[in-house]
């Protein structure tokens, strides 16, 4: 009797130790609803980073071209004005 009440101990302790590990594997689980949350935010941290490149590269060139245009209209240079540089004209065709 205290031998079949042993093995029932046992059984039951090894099911309730696979149960909590079931459920600790599912919630850490890559699939949670906290983990799909960050993938998207990083998703959207990296668009954001990639469209903030692009506004800094176009502003390195927008402010040199602008002070250039202003030297051309205060030396009283008629047409044609400087040429537009290739990052602002990409970044005006965006749209």
């Amino acid at each position: 009797m205290t031998m079949e009440i042993l093995r029932i101990v046992a059984t039951l302790a090894v099911a309730g130790i696979a149960a909590a590990g079931a459920y600790f594997a599912n919630r850490f689980q890559k699939g949670t609803r906290e983990n799909k949350l960050i993938d998207q935010l990083q998703e959207e941290m990296k668009s954001m980073r990639k469209r903030m490149d692009g506004f800094e590269a176009r502003d390195r060139v927008y402010i040199p071209f602008i002070l250039r245009q202003q030297q051309h209209i205060e030396r009283g240079l008629g047409p044609p004005a400087p040429p537009i540089p290739k990052v602002i004209m990409d970044y005006l065709n965006d749209d």
